[in-house]
């Protein structure tokens, strides 16, 4: 068993299916390879904008490559400062971007998930960050992200730019005067700012994934409960139906009850009158 086939195939999977998919497998391996069974432990259920990015992926890889396409002309436009090249490269970017997450949409309409605003969004930053990054390119194109990318700043556009130029890389400096090499003294209070500032950025990040995350399960339980409600309706429906049905059978049950007592007292008024008839006439004969 390895561990890029299980994973292919996890990520594969129906995205209410996955959890259990994870731990049969990783229950597999826990006895003759262990350490393989805590990687498979470790994959995280995808989001349903990280799922609904796979799938378009593992579906329709044709369009994935073109998101790469894209982000490589960018950034050569970018290094050239062309700034026709660009407008029109951005056109087709979201373009593209827009297709890309019909896709997804419609990928949704068929798993029954819901594509709400906040999926929405993360599914095209998702796309987006593909075109801005090549290594988010490649873990797009994978088809195994758990989470949604965040595409890059236009700085970071203009810094992988310079960095992907030759032409562009800075001449040998000489080498700095010898009181340039001493250390520069340590800012303790600089440092504990600058760790501070990493942990807030880390907690906000987090928050961001648990609000997206929520933001998901709320438009997937709203999605359950509006359907719900459609079946309450329809069955309230046809029990109302039902109801006037009966009502309606119960009067003619009833109308054929009298009916028939009606025609039960014709019967004994003829019977009687036969009779009598016949007895009037035994009485002349005599």
């Amino acid at each position: 068993m390895k561990f890029e086939t299980v994973a292919d195939e996890l990520y594969a999977l129906p995205r209410d299916e996955f959890t259990a998919a994870r731990t049969e497998r990783a229950k597999a391996a826990k006895a003759r390879q262990p350490d393989l069974a805590k990687r498979i432990s470790g994959l995280r259920k995808p989001t349903v904008a990280a799922w609904l990015v796979n799938q378009v992926a593992r579906q329709h890889p044709r369009e994935i490559e073109q998101l790469d396409d894209l982000g490589s002309r960018l950034r050569a436009a970018h290094q050239k400062l062309a700034g026709d090249e660009l407008r029109t490269l951005s056109r087709q970017r979201n373009e593209l971007i827009r297709r890309l997450s019909g896709l997804a949409s419609a990928i949704a309409a068929t798993a029954g998930v819901a594509y709400g605003d906040a999926a929405e969004r993360q599914v095209e930053d998702t796309f987006e960050a593909a075109v801005s990054n090549p290594d988010s390119a490649a873990e797009v194109r994978a088809g195994r992200l758990s989470t949604a990318l965040t595409p890059s700043s236009s700085e970071d556009w203009l810094a992988a730019a310079l960095a992907a130029s030759p032409a562009r890389k800075a001449a040998p400096q000489p080498p700095p005067p010898a009181r340039a090499k001493q250390k520069r003294p340590r800012d303790p209070e600089a440092e504990r700012r600058e760790a501070a500032l990493a942990e807030a950025r880390a907690n906000a990040a987090a928050a961001a994934a648990a609000r997206d995350e929520a933001q998901q399960n709320l438009d997937e339980t709203t999605a359950r409960a509006a359907k719900a409600a459609d079946t309450v309706a329809g069955l309230r429906t046809r029990l109302d139906e039902a109801v006037r049905a009966e009502r309606a059978v119960r009067k003619e049950v009833t109308a054929a009850r009298k009916a028939v007592t009606a025609a039960e007292k014709a019967a004994g008024e003829a019977e009687r009158r036969v009779t009598e008839m016949t007895s009037f006439g035994r009485r002349s004969r005599r």
